[in-house]
């Protein structure tokens, strides 16, 4: 254990009680006998008051801000914070696996997503954590058992949900999304050989439509996405299907669930693809089907 380490965990152990008097840092310093910079223990007890465990009391210059936890259970939060700080541990270890768990510290996107709906039920007018622009394709067929109106979906396992084919625009594909969506169809339909244009087309839909304040299900952030829409005509081949991909009638796309096997597997943004339908001059149901004498 570092100097540095105990020395912030007994600062923080030295917090008042709600129900004592406010202390400055400096006072709160000197009862522990620590050296610790004045500067950096303020920052520390600044995101715990934006974590709402400590109350600060900014009218004071640095060293003479008064501080006091938030209420008693803060109190053994502050206490619980400092063993992690003592031992050199961290609280969420997993900060690279993406998808939101049941555990609110089972990972970082899921603790993200937490703040980040906080941010939304709190905020108005809210600066988005991510800006990203996605490009999707619409691969439409009528089913000849049932003849309902169907559009192909692949199930992500970051996100637990289904989503169209395509995905977010890269660098590496210029200014162009037709050349994000011609990839995205190569990476996500690999049985298929699909030269682009010799086995199918492109069709422009919709461009620069924008969701605000969505929260990534891969990653927990509240998301600006920007969407281009594609549909895919006369394709010449069929398609190849993987166990992930699933014709999704249109019923289910409007009503923002996919059901399957008994499962439930709602859209994150629900309403997403009845605001298409009310864009698209005639709607999703005019939609052609993909494949050319289908």
């Amino acid at each position: 254990m570092s100097v540095l380490n105990q020395s912030i965990a007994e600062f923080l152990r030295h917090i008042p009680q709600s129900n004592q008097n406010k202390q400055t840092i400096c006072e709160i310093t000197q009862a522990v006998n620590s050296d610790g910079d004045i500067q950096m223990l303020y920052g520390v007890v600044w995101m715990l008051s934006v974590l709402g465990i400590v109350r600060l009391d900014e009218t004071n210059p640095t060293s003479e801000a008064l501080i006091q936890a938030s209420s008693q259970t803060a109190k053994y939060a502050l206490m619980s914070i400092a063993d992690y700080i003592e031992r050199d541990a961290t609280i969420i270890n997993d900060w690279s696996t993406r998808g939101i768990q049941e555990n609110i510290l089972g990972n970082g996107a899921t603790f993200l997503q937490a703040l980040e709906q906080a941010r939304l039920d709190r905020f108005e007018d809210i600066r988005p954590s991510r800006r990203v622009k996605v490009a999707q394709v619409f691969i439409k067929r009528i089913n000849p058992q049932t003849d309902k109106h169907e559009l192909l979906f692949q199930f992500d396992e970051n996100a637990n949900q289904y989503q169209l084919i395509g995905g977010r625009w890269s660098e590496k594909d210029g200014d162009d999304l037709e050349v994000t969506i011609v990839r995205e169809i190569d990476e996500e339909l690999p049985l298929n050989q699909l030269p682009y244009p010799e086995t199918y087309q492109l069709d422009l839909l919709l461009e620069n439509f924008a969701v605000n304040g969505a929260i990534s299900s891969t990653f927990g952030a509240l998301t600006h996405y920007t969407f281009w829409f594609y549909h895919m005509a006369h394709l010449m081949v069929d398609l190849k299907l993987q166990p992930e991909d699933h014709w999704v009638s249109l019923d289910m796309v409007l009503n923002g669930v996919v059901l399957k096997d008994g499962e439930r597997y709602p859209f994150a943004n629900a309403d997403i693809f009845q605001r298409i339908d009310k864009a698209l001059p005639k709607g999703l149901l005019g939609l052609p089907v993909s494949r050319v004498n289908s």
